[in-house]
């Protein structure tokens, strides 16, 4: 390794950017024939992208489209939710944005479903709102963030879904309909978490909190006492996460308190820098794990801490400008943290090529019927492979861990889940595929992954 190269490997001051608060911007190139998911982990899709400008123009083309008709936001997912075939149309929200009103006195607002967070949250603080709790990105579209259930971090507070109070879209018949408390109320746990294929929303009715300030410290400590303290930190702390870097025995914890403290200076992002050096130790010592650890030990030691007041939205974000490939499970709290060291164990002994730090979160539980935090909160855990790497291994080493564990995977990430284990893992998926049925009778929103959960037997 040449001398220049282990100066830069040691300059480890911007890991923090991988995890760091600030206006996220998830970027990555173009496809270049057809829509691609953000990663491109997904084949370029062919199907027409459309972009109607009002419900009726919505329902006209979902009415005509031969094929599926498929919702689409940032796509910042992995799963195939949102390819169609050669007749099938992609369909952009983008004419469905902003606040479309405020009730300040219960602290909801009504929102366009295809409005980005990023651009919702500055545009709530001037009304004084704010979402609860938001997910470590806000690129996502509203209506894509909620219907794959995501989330943050947070042992009392609930995925971004279970906030919604109602919500207005457009069914498999071209009809516009609204579930909330004053219309089709039995249907909101259902509607709450849909993957795009109950209807394709428009607008959604949010329950907000008081704008509000965060505390936001980032340090790193040894990974074993992270563990020990875990379960403490989630207590006291209003968000508390940790990432945990693969071959350092050490990780970087992450918290959130509400404060009303003056804001104070912000450091200057580094981009991509922290995230490339760790490739580089890879790219460089992947044979030499003790030195591996030597090195990254070492950066670490000098790497500098944050700790910062701001505005809650704009330090619960993060930039992810690497593209990279994802799969994270929800886990059962009671013995979560053994399944994360069982993954970090197999990594260390036979995938020298991982490099992208491990995240584990904790959920409150919620109501909805496909939530992964129905019925109980979660332990949330991810692992990240750099987007041009191999990632088999995620489903044939670590995803056979999760599952036997009782975990259940988010609906944007990566995962094997068929229809036969959703069912076991989710009381009332037959009657949310019952329910889709009657909505869509002659199935416009089901591509071939959809149908493969919800119509198994075919």
């Amino acid at each position: 390794m040449q001398r220049r190269q282990i100066v830069k490997a040691l300059g480890l001051s911007a890991l923090a950017s991988f995890v760091s608060g600030g206006s996220a911007r998830a970027s990555a190139p173009k496809a270049k024939s057809g829509w691609q998911n953000w990663s491109k982990s997904l084949a370029p899709c062919e199907a027409q992208v459309e972009t109607p400008q009002t419900t009726a123009a919505l329902s006209r083309l979902i009415q005509t489209t031969k094929g599926a008709v498929r919702p689409v936001g940032s796509g910042h997912s992995w799963t195939p939710l949102v390819p169609a075939d050669g007749d099938g149309k992609i369909i952009r929200l983008d004419a469905f944005g902003g606040v479309r009103s405020v009730n300040k006195r219960k602290k909801t607002a009504w929102l366009g479903a295809g409005a980005r967070l990023k651009d919702l949250s500055p545009a709530l603080a001037e009304a004084g709102l704010a979402f609860r709790n938001l997910g470590d990105i806000d690129v996502q579209s509203l209506a894509g963030a909620t219907s794959t259930a995501t989330h943050g971090t947070g042992k009392n507070l609930p995925c971004l879904a279970a906030e919604i109070k109602g919500l207005k879209l457009v069914t498999g018949t071209g009809e516009e309909m609204e579930i909330s408390a004053e219309s089709n109320a039995e249907l909101l746990g259902a509607a709450q978490v849909a993957l795009g294929s109950l209807g394709v929303l428009t607008e959604m009715e949010m329950q907000l909190v008081a704008r509000h300030k965060l505390h936001r410290r980032v340090r790193f400590m040894p990974y074993t006492q992270v563990l020990e303290q875990a379960e403490s930190l989630w207590q006291t702390h209003r968000n508390f996460e940790f990432f945990y870097i693969p071959f350092s025995a050490t990780a970087m914890v992450i918290t959130h308190d509400e404060t009303d403290a003056p804001d104070t200076p912000r450091l200057l992002a580094e981009s991509d820098d922290g995230v490339m050096q760790l490739k580089a130790l890879r790219d460089y010592l992947s044979w030499f794990p003790f030195l591996r650890k030597r090195l990254l030990g070492a950066a670490i030691a000098n790497a500098p801490e944050e700790n910062i007041i701001g505005e809650s939205w704009q330090l619960l974000a993060s930039e992810r400008n690497v593209p990279f490939n994802e799969m994270e499970y929800h886990l059962p709290p009671e013995g979560a943290l053994e399944v994360l060291e069982e993954v970090r164990e197999l990594i260390e002994r036979e995938r020298g090529d991982v490099f992208f730090p491990f995240e584990c979160r904790m959920t409150a539980g919620d109501t909805a019927w496909l939530s992964p935090f129905n019925a109980g909160p979660r332990v949330s855990i991810a692992v990240h492979t750099h987007a041009p790497d191999a990632y088999d291994f995620l489903f044939t080493q670590i995803e056979p861990i999760f599952q036997r564990a009782g975990g259940r995977p988010h609906w944007g990430k990566l995962n094997s889940m068929d229809g036969q284990q959703v069912r076991a893992a989710y009381p009332k998926f037959e009657d949310f595929a019952k329910l889709q049925k009657q909505l869509d009778p002659q199935g416009r929103f089901l591509n071939p992954y959809l149908r493969s959960l919800l119509e198994p037997s075919r």
